[in-house]
């Protein structure tokens, strides 16, 4: 091979790998906090005290809460909750829009951050160049907390008042893919885990309050589980 034809192929060559180093994955989050609502977690009601206290004592007993204590004498029912699906209905935890690029592969998701969700996220360090590694993430937030019914007499009425006590938790786990430019491709090489470094402190808050962590994340009530319980009474 002459040494102009050496040329053109090392020039080619270093053109093509030059290319192939280019390509990195890039990331990006906006996050939107939740704008403040109250909560109208009180009610007074016509019917007698006992009457209202049957009421709510056989509603709740049919529903997903669990009852813990019920004692009249103090005029209290003591519940409690778990909740995995459909978290948003019960408190807003803002929006989160994330955007993903490396190569082909680009990804917008836009989703509610109480709930579960996936998305894209590079690694911050290439270790393998000119592969690039990133992750796919997956979230898997719960809702627990407790309710505390208040039932009193009011004259002939009854008031009733509902304070809940929410813990917002999430679990993060992720798929590894590798990015190979030589031959344009994605692959698996890291089937999903538990990301046991992803320690995301839980947000607590309750009813008409604004809960916050050290993540950036937070949570507030809608009022859907105080609106569920009155509802069980309300005229």
């Amino acid at each position: 091979m002459s040494h102009k034809n050496q040329l053109v192929v090392i020039v080619g060559l270093s053109l093509f790998l030059a290319g192939c180093a280019g390509k990195t994955a890039t990331h990006d989050l906006a996050y939107v906090e939740p704008k403040a609502v109250t909560i109208d977690n009180e009610v007074v009601v016509s019917s007698d005290y006992d009457k209202t206290w049957s009421d709510l004592v056989g509603e709740m007993s049919k529903s997903f809460y669990v009852i813990n204590n019920i004692d009249k004498e103090s005029r209290l029912i003591n519940l409690s909750f778990t909740i995995t699906n459909n978290i948003s209905d019960y408190v807003d935890c803002g929006i989160s829009n994330r955007s993903f690029s490396l190569a082909d592969l680009n990804k917008s998701v836009s989703y509610k951050a109480a709930d579960k969700s996936n998305y894209y996220h590079s690694t911050g360090v290439n270790s393998a160049p000119p592969n690039s590694t990133y992750f796919k993430v997956f979230r898997s937030p719960s809702l627990e907390g407790r309710v505390n019914v208040y039932v009193a007499p009011q004259g002939d009425s009854t008031i009733v008042s509902v304070n809940t006590r929410y813990i917002w938790d999430i679990k993060i786990s992720y798929e590894e893919y590798m990015y190979m430019p030589l031959y344009n491709s994605h692959n698996l090489v890291r089937n999903k885990q538990r990301d046991t470094n992803a320690n995301m402190e839980p947000v607590s808050f309750n009813t008409n309050d604004v809960g916050s962590n050290g993540d950036g994340v937070t949570c507030l009530a809608t009022g859907k589980l105080e609106k569920e319980i009155l509802d069980i009474i309300r005229e």
